[in-house]
């Protein structure tokens, strides 16, 4: 019971905000690409594939960062930082998981297939980016994005202009929603010399946050007005936006607790903004 307790700990199934995070664009690409509702099928493979791979992410970076999260206040207790789980063991995981996903996209077409080998490959580089990059939240969001291109290729064979579009969105909330969590551990980051959002901008990074959430609307707004969408999205839209508001007030003391309520909040920012386009795409 206990190692199946770990191993839920070390795939952060029991936390499942990650998952929400990555499955909301997903599924708003989803839609968007079908003009409506997707089919069962591919969406059954998206939803799985998102929750494998958001389980596999972080195994992959609790393997690379193992050394250091023992430091970490937030993250010392996690099962490989304090050895509960051997290295040999988390990689067999990782790998089961892997496996488990490449099946799923099996069943798509090539240019979705070789989308997943840059999803896998970007999942694997944005641990160890925090080493070397002031902004290892942009290789985050690269890697978060590729699910909404996938969702593209694979329901349209190829990538127009709204798939790059919201990947683009994306790339900019990851960045508003991460480096709210980036807060919480900004002094530890700063005693072994981590990179993060937070600590590249310090007493700005919430200025950095609002503006990354402003582009992200931008582009919203400028894919409505493409493609005339009514009233009700933009209205769904504000909601959204009024939720990621707050979130940036609430950050703005600095204050980690305060920050990671900001970045739990940005579960509903996203869901309000997949039934904005999700809502829209009924009426085409």
């Amino acid at each position: 019971m206990n190692h199946l307790k770990n191993i839920i700990t070390l795939s952060r199934i029991n936390k499942p905000i990650g998952i929400f995070l990555l499955l909301w664009p997903t599924l708003t690409a989803l839609w968007v690409a079908q003009q409506g509702i997707p089919a069962l099928k591919i969406l059954i493979i998206f939803i799985l594939g998102t929750i494998l791979m958001r389980s596999a992410g972080c195994i992959a970076n609790d393997l690379a960062d193992r050394n250091i999260d023992k430091f970490v206040n937030r993250t010392k207790s996690r099962p490989l930082a304090n050895r509960i789980i051997s290295v040999k063991l988390a990689l067999i995981y990782f790998m089961v998981l892997l496996l488990m996903a490449f099946l799923l996209v099996l069943q798509l077409n090539c240019l979705t297939i070789m989308l997943s080998f840059l999803a896998v490959i970007s999942a694997v580089i944005y641990p160890f980016s925090k080493r070397f990059f002031a902004l290892p939240q942009l290789i985050l969001g690269i890697s978060f994005g590729f699910g909404i291109l996938m969702a593209f290729s694979a329901t349209l064979g190829m990538l127009p202009f709204e798939a790059w579009a919201l990947f683009l969105a994306n790339i900019f909330w990851t960045l508003s929603y991460d480096s709210h969590y980036a807060i919480n551990d900004m002094q530890d980051d700063k005693k072994i010399k981590i990179h993060s959002s937070a600590v590249s901008f310090k007493n700005y990074t919430v200025t950095f946050i609002a503006f990354s959430f402003v582009c992200m609307y931008l582009i919203f707004l400028f894919i409505g007005y493409e493609n005339h969408y009514s009233t009700h999205f933009y209205i769904l839209l504000v909601i959204s936006a009024v939720i990621a508001i707050k979130g940036i007030i609430r950050g703005l003391r600095m204050d980690p607790t305060e920050n990671f309520k900001a970045f739990l909040s940005n579960n509903y920012v996203g869901f309000f903004m997949f039934i904005a386009f999700a809502s829209q795409m009924s009426e085409i």
